[in-house]
Parts: C-alpha cells; sequence; structure tokens
C-alpha cells in the first residue's frame, strides 16, 4: 500500500508568487510525494524507514523545499521550517499565534504559534 508519486506543476501554476498563497514555492516543475499507507501497528517502523530512506536518496535532485501537507505529523519542526524556509516559517508562526495563541489546532503539521511581544514593564 506504499507508493510514490510525481505531480507535474504546468505554467499556471508556477505563474503565482510563492508568498502569494499558503501553497509557497511553486518555482519546480514537478512536485514528489512518498506515502507509506499500513494497517499493522508492527509495521510502522519499517514503513517509516522506507519514507525517509527513499526521501534521502532523492532529495540530491530537488531544490529541498517542502510541501507542508506531504509531512508526517511526527516530523520534526525543524524539517518543516528548513522546508518552508526561516521566513516564511516565521511568517506562519506569527499569523498561528495571532488566530491560534493557544496552539487549538496542533495536531498534523504543526507550526507553534509565535510568542505575542510583551509590553514593557
Amino acid at each position: 500500500m506504499t507508493f510514490a508519486s510525481v505531480w507535474y506543476f504546468g505554467d499556471v501554476v508556477r505563474r503565482m508568487a510563492a508568498d502569494a498563497t499558503a501553497f509557497g514555492d511553486r518555482s519546480q516543475p514537478w512536485l514528489f510525494s512518498i506515502d507509506a499507507i499500513w494497517s499493522k501497528r508492527e509495521d510502522y517502523a519499517a514503513n517509516i524507514a522506507w519514507v525517509r530512506e527513499l526521501w534521502s536518496r532523492m532529495r540530491p535532485y530537488s531544490n529541498g523545499r517542502l510541501y507542508l501537507n506531504f509531512l508526517s505529523a511526527n516530523d520534526d519542526p525543524d524539517v518543516m521550517r528548513d522546508g518552508v524556509g526561516r521566513e516564511i516559517y516565521e511568517k506562519l508562526a506569527r499569523i498561528k499565534g495571532k488566530y491560534d495563541p493557544t496552539n487549538f489546532f496542533r495536531l498534523s503539521q504543526n507550526i507553534a504559534p509565535a510568542q505575542a511581544p510583551q509590553p514593557p514593564t
């Protein structure tokens, strides 16, 4: 039940500026997705290892950027920050801090809310 897919980004998709939507960088002509699906708890480690190994082999052929919806809820927050770039990640954290300061919506690909600046005392 495990697979990898390649998505073609046509000219219309690639015309949109990276900062115009939450989707982010659209400059590459292709998007590569690795998906592991399993039904038995004991298969967890093997499937995760397979995905990570395939990504480590494919990453040299990429620009290193990531589409956040393709990440696992178990991925390290640094993977997300590095995948979308520090500037975009910090912008998303500020937005999260404004609209979800308690981090209520924290499942899946969580971005911790930026702390609101404290007024001087």
